[in-house]
């Protein structure tokens, strides 16, 4: 998608620096000791007219993060001008979320949003979620009806 052939991941070994998923660069502070670099409630500002900005109907959202990787931030600017769009940003214009517009769902976040989500109010993303795959199986249905 943007060209990264030998893209790797900072936890399986690969070094840091080259690395297109790194270790987070500004851990949360005062966090309890062992919990992950990246962990608590924290804001993140979503790029209007963006899919995931629709879905929460606005744009600032707060949101559990329990991580402690995140997209290299030497790599960032390659996201602005690709075909997969950054559209939610961390206090510091960190990474936060991404999504591919123009795909039924494609949307990937830095939180784990199924851990916010309960039966009686069920996360926004989640939902999406599933009214997408409902959608994507009705149309399958339907075409293989014919």
């Amino acid at each position: 998608m943007l060209g990264f052939g030998g893209a790797s991941h900072a936890e399986y070994g690969a070094d840091s620096a080259s690395a297109l998923i790194a270790p987070v660069t500004c851990g949360v502070i005062g966090r309890p000791a062992g919990a992950p670099a990246l962990s608590g409630s924290l804001k993140v500002k979503l790029a209007g007219g963006s899919h995931v900005a629709a879905l929460y109907g606005r744009e600032e959202i707060e949101e559990e993060f329990l991580c402690n990787y995140e997209l290299n931030p030497a790599f960032q600017e390659q996201f602005a001008t690709g075909e997969l769009s950054v559209v939610g940003f961390g206090e510091h214009g960190e990474v936060r979320i991404v999504e591919l517009p123009g795909r039924r769902f494609y949307l990937a976040t830095l939180f784990p949003p199924q851990l916010a989500s309960t039966e009686r109010a069920p996360h926004p993303v989640v939902v999406a979620f599933l009214q997408a795959a409902k959608q994507f199986a009705s149309t399958r249905s339907a075409r293989s009806l014919t």
